[in-house]
């Protein structure tokens, strides 16, 4: 990560954040961040927005999914631990989130829900189990 957290978020914020730094691993960062510094409900709306925002900003007007994202949001908040002090500790506690994210995803939706329609233009509740600690 060559941006400091305050320099990627600025970017990130300002639409100024450069393609390749929002990576798989860039939303996964932007996501950590939020979670770090707002509550739950709050993180959920300031990364749905944001990633809107952003693929607005380089014409991807129909990338968001907010399913996907909100379900990304809630699995990592219900993922964090005390000592997760940086990015890196929390990754490398939460490997499957790198490298699988689509299973992590599938043990919670079915790929008909997941990729229909609806989840598309709206947050869906998982079908096939409920994220730990429920929807806050």
């Amino acid at each position: 990560m060559s941006l400091s957290d305050r320099e990627f978020l600025r970017q990130f914020e300002q639409l100024t954040l450069a393609e390749q730094e929002f990576s798989h691993l860039g939303h996964l960062r932007l996501a950590w961040l939020y979670l770090n510094k707002y509550d739950l409900p709050s993180a959920v709306v300031k990364t749905s927005k944001g990633i809107t925002a952003y693929a607005n900003s380089l014409g991807a007007t129909d990338k968001f999914h907010p399913t996907l994202t909100e379900a990304i949001v809630r699995i990592m908040h219900s993922r964090l631990q005390p000592d997760d002090k940086s990015l890196d500790a929390y990754l490398d506690r939460n490997q499957d989130l790198v490298e699988n994210m689509w299973a992590v995803l599938h043990e919670f939706y079915s790929p008909d829900l997941l990729f229909s329609d609806r989840a598309k233009r709206e947050f869906v509740e998982p079908d096939l189990k409920p994220f730990p600690g429920g929807r806050q």
